[in-house]
Order: C-alpha cells, then structure tokens, then sequence
C-alpha cells in the first residue's frame, strides 16, 4: 500500500511539474485566501505531498514494526497530515497572498501610456510594457488602427478585447516612471 500511495503522489507532483497544476480552480478554491477554512487544506498539491510523505514514511517504517501494522499506518498518515498542513500554511498560503496584492483590473490600465516593446506589425501583433501600481506589465497589442508601430514607440492603451490591448500611437508623451 505505501508504494502506491508514494508512486501515486510522486507521479502526480511530476505530471504537475510539466503541464501545471492539475485541478487548481483559482478563484473558486473550497479555501478563502487567509487559509481559514477547513476546506483550505483539500488541494490536489497539498493531497500528493501527503501521499508521498505518508508513503515514504510507511515504507521506511514497515521492515522496523514486527506487528505493528497499525502503529505504522498511525505514524505515516499523521507524519503526511503535518507536512500538508506546514506546505499549505507556510508556503501556499503565503504565495496566495502575494499573488492576489499584486492583482490589477485590467480595465484600469484604459488610458495609460505605454511603451512598444515589440513592434506591432500591419494589421498584427506586437508587445506593450506598461507601469501599473509600480510594478512594469507586458501585453500582447495590436494597433487601433490597424497600422504598424515601432519598437519604442509611445502608445495609450484605447481599450482591451479578449486579453489584447488595443493601442494608439502618442507623439509627445513620455512614460511616467
């Protein structure tokens, strides 16, 4: 059984490690963002860490317990329990936080002048890099007009459609530091 429960968990944190968080729903977490639900903890990364550590320490443990099957299964689901619980407090928890202050309203950015970063091509697309709360953002652009627009250029973001950034050249403006 410890085996399965560690190849299960590791294969999982692997097939993570490649293609991303499996099962993560963002925003619709059973958890708040504090970490104080009870529900915080049902995580798919934070159940594979369990199950690796739950493993490990079950197959570690099984040759030294002559009898004591259930001391063992005891000893590594609880040992799994605290790692998921101090991974999820002291790890997940606070890259959450950081991640949802540094959180902008994209419409917010309508308006601000940007800098091209990659030239917009005739009737294609290009990059913006824009200051937002102080922190410098690149987007994919496209120019309101459909003209080209050069690297370096200035342009004011006119208004956003599916995560593209529609733009206008601007001929004295500098970007505020």
């Amino acid at each position: 059984m410890y085996p399965i429960l560690f190849g299960i968990g590791a294969g999982f944190i692997l097939l993570s490690l490649f293609i991303g968080e499996i099962g993560d729903v963002g925003e619709l977490e059973l958890g708040d963002v504090d970490g104080g639900s009870v529900f915080s903890f049902l995580k798919p990364s934070i159940i594979a860490a369990c199950m690796v550590v739950m493993g490990g320490v079950g197959m570690i443990l099984t040759p030294y317990m002559i009898g004591g099957g259930g001391i063992v299964l005891f000893i590594s689901a609880l040992s799994g329990l605290a790692i998921g619980g101090l991974l999820n407090r002291f790890i997940l928890i606070p890259l959450r936080r950081a991640f949802n202050t540094s959180a902008f309203n994209k419409q917010d950015t309508i308006g601000v002048v940007a800098e091209v970063v990659s030239p917009i091509l005739k009737g294609g697309y290009g990059k913006i890099r824009y200051n937002i709360s102080g922190s410098y953002v690149t987007s994919p652009a496209k120019s309101e007009d459909g003209n080209e627009i050069k690297c370096g250029e200035n342009v004011e973001i006119i208004y956003i459609e599916q995560n593209t950034y529609f733009v206008r050249r601007q001929f004295d403006e500098a970007i505020p530091n």
